[in-house]
């Protein structure tokens, strides 16, 4: 990301005067295009006052390197936009302010619009009605998006989009909007901050492509941070309230789901209810799945008595909702054996990934779920490559090879992992199954889309064939053979600098270990040869040699020493939702974790100078327990 610039200094007369005449210039332009009749063409009015806008902002000193542009730009969360939208957070103030979410959403309108009409004028189709742009925005139930909501359409709006309201909606929906007839909008937006606090939120963005990349947020956020120094010195006309066309698309969403479910099993006696018969719990954490369980499940017949926190509530009042909180899966844990269910799914809140439950109670996250849609997908497609994020364990490395698959291990960020599935299939490599170890998902079969009712609708028609074919021991057979790791811990190193400087300091941490593992100054510790991937059977080497590193800084170590050999390795990583470092350490050794943890506070994060701007209490707790 480009780096913070200097504060801007205060107008001087000749300045107010400049845009005093800037102003009337833009008002003018938007007059005349008020009677333009096609506002979508190379040579338009819209494209030549978004190049006036921009010159004369310049000339006035209006650049993406004021202070009031850095605000936006640290919005950018990887391929996402986060930020604080609601007080209630210690230390931190609200950014994503309505202000800030509608030059963002004009600007995407805007980029999308410029890529539609490239696309069209290089004949490579239509746009989704007419000459305009039609952009859908879906939302999680959190208390700021109403108000953030407003703001967006705004932004869309002023871009020229036609602006769509889906309401209560999921991530995977937005995307499928653009791509599911009659809809098949020209893009989407998603407003969710995912399992982070109620205070949070943020934006998704969507194409008929998939979901955009960290630089295509980035160049989104930049055009965004000269349109937000431009409005807070009073530059630019607010504009009309919208016209917005409301449509309920998650109903036709959870048709396209229960179609999938129908015809994939072909029920030999009940065709059109195949899960008659069966008990499925849902856990929706009070986010947006609450339409799986009625509007999905109960519909072919399953049994959902028991099922936990489905109305839509933004505090979050129950638990946080994410398949890898402890008393989510507990919680599910639970009612699964309370009321004798098949199977038991965690969501998150704005359900691009699921975690789930077997019949015994067992719960399959994390690696264990990774091994099981492996099962599944290898199955299906025998001899595919897998793609995780680098944090998998060597077991599960073992589990893929021992049923002919391939295991690439590449960057943490579910984003990252998906992007290297896209590219090993595109360089002939057959790849249907990214899955980082958080619960994202995504499959070769789906637009390579993360979407956590999807992953569970195939664990369904897995678990409803194990049945007909006479196998009542459940889908948690599928993995009993996979190994663990005798020992594994993740601990956080938050950074103590201001907000503004905290990714510069991560940054920093993490590449000065880095050099100290490369300058032989913690012995045993070796960085990993292949990216981030140390797998030395079954893994595919990176043919992309310059990738993104817009979102984070991350690197593994494998670590050895004179009693145990390799029995471990390290994976430190900048994190790209709050100012700390993420540490995930992983050993075959019990208490292994724990020797590794002293060796990194003795000989790096004392020696180093990191203690000086990262707390680094929690690896300090851990390594002299």
């Amino acid at each position: 990301m480009a780096t913070a610039g200097t504060s801007p200094s205060t107008p001087t007369l000749s300045h107010n005067s400049k845009r005093t005449s800037l102003v009337s210039s833009l008002s003018y332009i938007a007059l005349k295009n008020q009677h333009k009749p096609n506002l979508f063409t190379k040579s338009s009015h819209k494209a030549l006052t978004q190049k006036l806008r921009t010159s004369q902002l310049e000339s006035v000193g209006i650049t993406a390197s004021d202070e009031y542009g850095d605000i936006i730009r640290r919005l950018q969360n990887g391929s996402d936009v986060r930020g604080v939208a609601l007080d209630g957070e210690p230390g931190r103030t609200v950014d994503l302010t309505p202000q800030a979410a509608q030059v963002i959403a004009e600007s995407f309108g805007e980029w999308v619009t410029e890529r539609v009409i490239r696309n069209k004028e290089d004949g490579g189709g239509d746009m989704a009605a007419g000459t305009q742009v039609h952009v859908s925005l879906g939302r999680d139930p959190r208390k700021s998006g109403p108000r953030l909501a407003a703001a967006i359409f705004s932004g869309l709006a002023k871009a020229g989009c036609v602006v769509v309201d889906m309401g209560l909606a999921t991530t995977p929906a937005c995307f499928m909007s653009t791509v599911l007839t009659p809809f098949n909008y020209d893009a989407s937006i998603m407003m969710t901050a995912s399992h982070l606090p109620y205070t949070r939120n943020g934006l998704k963005f969507f194409t008929r492509q998939g979901g955009l990349r960290s630089s295509d947020v980035q160049e989104i956020c930049e055009r965004a941070a000269r349109k937000y120094v431009a409005r807070k010195l009073g530059i630019g006309v607010t504009g009309m309230a919208p016209a917005v066309t409301r449509v309920d698309f998650m109903s036709a969403y959870a048709e396209h789901l229960r179609k999938i479910i129908i015809e994939r099993i072909a029920h030999p006696t009940h065709y059109e209810t195949p899960l008659k018969g069966f008990k499925v719990i849902v856990n929706a954490g009070n986010g947006s799945a609450g339409f799986f369980t009625w509007a999905v499940l109960e519909k072919l017949g399953a049994d959902t008595t028991g099922s936990l926190h489905l109305e839509p509530d933004g505090m979050f009042p129950n638990h946080t909702p994410n398949p890898e909180d402890p008393k989510a899966m507990a919680l599910t844990r639970e009612v699964v054996l309370a009321n004798g269910a098949d199977l038991g799914v965690v969501f998150d809140t704005d359900v691009d990934r699921s975690g789930v439950v077997d019949s015994t109670g067992v719960a399959i996250n994390g690696d264990r779920l990774i091994a099981l849609m492996s099962a599944i997908v290898l199955r299906e497609h025998p001899g595919t490559t897998i793609v995780t994020d680098a944090r998998a364990s060597v077991g599960l490395t073992e589990f893929i090879t021992a049923r002919g698959g391939n295991h690439c291990l590449y960057r943490v960020g579910y984003r990252n992992v998906i992007d290297k599935g896209v590219h090993l299939n595109s360089d002939g490599v057959e790849t249907h199954l990214m899955m980082e170890t958080t619960g994202h998902g995504a499959l070769k079969e789906n637009y390579f889309l993360d979407d956590g009712a999807y992953m569970v609708v195939k664990i369904i028609i897995e678990m409803v064939r194990m049945k007909l074919s006479g196998n009542d021991e459940g889908i948690g057979t599928l993995i009993r053979d996979l190994k663990e790791p005798a020992d594994s811990v993740e601990l956080r190193l938050n950074i103590v600098t201001p907000p503004r400087y905290a990714k510069e300091k991560g940054r920093e941490a993490v590449q000065t270990l880095k050099e100290y593992i490369q300058d032989g100054k913690l012995n045993g510790w070796e960085l990993d040869e292949c990216g981030d991937c140390w797998v030395s059977e079954g893994c595919l080497v990176d043919t992309n040699e310059t990738p993104a590193d817009i979102d984070a800084y991350m690197y593994r170590a494998k670590i050895s020493d004179d009693a145990h050999g390799k029995h471990g390795w390290i994976h430190i990583r900048q994190s790209v939702h709050n100012p700390n470092i993420a540490l995930n350490m992983q050993s075959s050794v019990i208490g292994g974790c724990q020797s590794i943890a002293k060796v990194l506070l003795d000989s790096f994060l004392f020696p180093s100078g990191v203690k000086e701007y990262a707390d680094i209490s929690q690896v300090e707790k851990f390594a002299n327990k």
